[in-house]
């Protein structure tokens, strides 16, 4: 655990920018929150753990492949394509994995490293001399990221250390304890609620602040943290909170807008990861990992890492406007100008205003959409008393955007929510959903099996605390069970 929490030390410094998109660097704490600017850039700072790995520049970001690695990967949507050579990343996919296994650390790591900044910069903002109004909004936005991360944790391994404040000295605090679910997520509510005070965080941004966490971000954080405790009556009361026209969130009518970068941060954007195309910010590489490569496509420099299992486009019905967004299955070369055709590759990330750059895509990524909103709200509210009209049109406004007709009226309860479920399964492709869904409606080990992934067992509902985590810090025993 030492030499863990000493990298989190290292990560300690604060970043000087207050621009989302950036990259920016890095400078010591002691010189911090002497200004309200020092505090708003310790606050971007925190954000940056979102987009990239803040402690090695060649490691992947928490949004940017990272999360994907230790969620999506080994669900029954996608799988190591011939660009994903490493023998950890390899076993994610065919869930395989251990203790061992170096993203599954990697992944604990960025946690924790991240809530190490969040911590202190609550700690020291709420001490800082400046307009309370701003204070609060930024003690506001990191609270909400700090949930945001113990909610991944918790889902994830389930019992967790619970630490709430900064860490500045490697001989104290290290040697912590797992923290019951229960509390975890009391954490969790108690962040959001207090972030959600009305007043305290905006209903939007402009400028640099595009991107930021807003009311509606919060009050959707809480739908989901309620959707998957089963408080159906919270989740639906959330998600109907959202739907307020005050928010101003509605479905883009053109799916591929939710990926193209002249409309992100639009309407559909409740929280995204900000990136930038170009070689001076902070880009999406996603993209290229899931390109097709030169043997494929000659001039297309894509890794072909991150590809569908097989099964998934086929899943999508011909008339259905996300599919051709989801995937793509051809391409005119940049070397001789042909069309190639290949199997489907995600097609979410890839930026086509860098095609000789693929690897720095400015598309973001989505953490949270308005169409994850209705879904929650028609699956909250028909586990509550089975499918209303009201649930029925939340579903049927993410179906119709899709260009598939309404569902079929008088479904039965169980019928509703298998709809609602493939409906999130379409929808939502390469976003860091699909494994989530799959705890927390336990239907992971049956699904995966299904889809060729025969190693799934009960254990891997929860990941393995990192071994090297186990080494230092005994005090995190006893191992999750079955590893």
């Amino acid at each position: 655990m030492k030499k863990t929490l000493l990298s989190i030390l290292i990560l300690g410094s604060l970043a000087s920018c207050d621009d989302l998109e950036e990259n920016p660097p890095f400078i010591q704490s002691a010189d911090f929150y002497q200004t309200k600017d020092d505090a708003v850039a310790a606050v971007t700072a925190v954000y940056s753990h979102l987009s990239h790995d803040v402690g090695n520049a060649t490691e992947f970001g928490l949004y940017q492949r990272q999360l994907h690695l230790t969620t999506d990967l080994i669900s029954d949507d996608a799988n190591a394509g011939a660009g994903a050579t490493n023998q950890n990343v390899l076993a994610m996919g065919a869930v395989t994995f251990a203790p061992t296994n170096d993203r599954i650390e990697k992944t604990w790591r960025q946690h924790y490293a991240a809530i190490n900044r969040a911590n202190v910069a609550i700690d020291n903002i709420a001490k800082a001399s400046f307009d309370e109004n701003l204070r609060n909004r930024l003690i506001a936005e990191t609270k909400f990221i700090r949930a945001l991360l113990y909610f991944n944790l918790v889902r994830l391994w389930g019992d967790v250390p619970l630490i709430l404040t900064g860490t500045s000295s490697i001989d104290t605090d290290f040697l912590v304890k797992r923290t019951p679910v229960e509390e975890v997520y009391a954490q969790i509510l108690k962040d959001l609620t207090e972030a959600e005070v009305d007043g305290v965080l905006p209903l939007s941004y402009s400028g640099n602040d595009v991107g930021r966490v807003t009311q509606g971000a919060v009050k959707s954080l809480l739908a989901k943290v309620y959707l998957t405790r089963q408080e159906w009556q919270k989740a639906a009361d959330k998600a109907q909170e959202v739907q307020d026209p005050k928010f101003g969130y509605s479905l883009f009518p053109n799916f591929a807008d939710v990926f193209n970068v002249p409309t992100k941060n639009g309407p559909e954007h409740i929280f995204s990861i900000q990136y930038k195309s170009n070689s001076n910010g902070n880009a999406n590489n996603m993209g290229i990992l899931s390109a097709p490569n030169t043997s494929i496509v000659p001039g297309l420099l894509g890794n072909e890492a991150d590809i569908p299992q097989p099964g998934l486009y086929e899943l999508y019905r011909s008339i259905d406007k996300r599919r051709d967004v989801t995937f793509y299955t051809s391409f005119v070369s940049p070397a001789n100008g042909q069309t190639y055709t290949f199997k489907p590759h995600f097609g979410k990330y890839f930026d086509k205003s860098v095609i000789n750059r693929p690897s720095e895509s400015g598309i973001n990524f989505p953490v949270i959409r308005f169409s994850d909103v209705l879904l929650m709200h028609a699956e909250a509210l028909n586990e509550q008393a089975g499918p209303t009209a009201e649930a029925y049109q939340a579903v049927n406004k993410v179906r119709q955007r899709a260009g598939l007709p309404d569902l079929t009226p008088a479904l039965s309860q169980a019928q509703f929510r298998d709809s609602v479920y493939l409906e999130r399964r379409l929808e939502f492709v390469y976003e860091d959903h699909r494994w989530f869904d799959l705890l927390r409606t336990r239907r992971m080990v049956d699904q995966l099996h299904a889809a060729g992934k025969p190693n799934a067992e009960e254990r891997h509902y929860l990941l393995p605390i990192p071994q090297r985590e186990l080494d230092a810090n005994p005090n995190l025993r006893p191992q999750n069970p079955g590893y």
